[in-house]
């Protein structure tokens, strides 16, 4: 695993993100969502879930999901919207090439409250990956942890802006099969997370390889992993994030089909 500092460069290529575990509701700042024209294709597959395309994108219905065309540039992706919920999952297949690669945002209405960029390292069979959260003035903090055959083989606590490296990642450039999570810890109950010590309020990105297994370093130690998991480590004094009402995804890829989507509302909301 190789940890990568980033700054101004990637700042720019990201999102406008604010605060994760608070901030105005009422105060809107830039989504995916806003990349939607007038036009936009949607459609009404998975339950509770209504999904549109962005871009240049077209989403058609198919008996194993969603295919998802057109995906040239880092403006072309699909929307996810729905009432309010807590947790998010996907199962995605997809084929990204060399030049290919994702990115994950949960948003609470047109507010990006965290991100998740999956790319090609540099090495073969590497995947680099940054999480992103914003519970803390200028990012927050979070922890890893791997999983493999759902057993937690270890943890590290990595500060804001931090990319991670992972190898051994075979053949996830040519068929990449994905479990993709994220949740929002102020309502979830049974959620493994390798600590009694995550923030309440915490957003969460998880990683399931289906098929596949990686490699990655942590604190000198070399682990095999076939899940990942970001969990955000909230500033002092931030106000706990309650739901979110949306994923968006941008997406340079050959082939992108969604195998399945569902959502898990809070406690009392039908």
């Amino acid at each position: 695993m190789h940890l990568k500092m980033t700054g101004s460069l990637l700042a720019s290529m990201l999102l406008s993100i604010t605060g994760c575990a608070g901030g105005d509701d009422s105060q809107a700042s830039g989504s995916l969502s806003t990349q939607e024209s007038a036009a936009s294709q949607c459609v009404k597959k998975f339950d509770g879930i209504t999904t549109c395309a962005l871009g240049g994108a077209k989403v058609d219905a198919v008996a194993d999901g969603l295919a998802v065309s057109g995906l040239l540039t880092q403006k072309d992706g699909v929307s996810s919207s729905f009432a309010q919920a807590v947790k998010w999952e996907q199962r995605v297949a997809m084929s990204l090439g060399a030049q290919g690669g994702y990115q994950l945002a949960a948003r609470d209405g047109d507010q990006v409250v965290s991100t998740l960029k999956v790319t090609p390292g540099r090495e073969a069979n590497s995947v680099n990956m940054l999480p992103t959260f914003t519970g803390s003035p200028g990012g927050s903090a979070y922890r890893m942890n791997i999983y493999r055959g759902g057993v937690l083989q270890g943890s590290s606590q990595q500060p804001a802006g931090m990319m991670i490296v992972f190898h051994n990642f075979r053949d996830f450039l040519r068929w990449a099969e994905m479990h993709h999570h994220f949740l929002n810890l102020f309502d979830i109950d049974g959620l493994s997370t390798g600590s009694a010590e995550t923030s309440v309020g915490a957003c969460v990105w998880r990683l399931d390889a289906e098929k596949n297994t990686f490699t990655v370093d942590l604190d000198g130690k070399t682990v095999t992993g076939d899940s990942v998991e970001f969990i955000e480590t909230i500033a002092d004094g931030a106000y706990p994030y309650r739901h979110f009402t949306g994923i968006d995804t941008n997406a340079i890829a050959g082939q992108y089909t969604i195998r399945s989507e569902s959502i898990t509302q809070p406690t009392g909301v039908k």
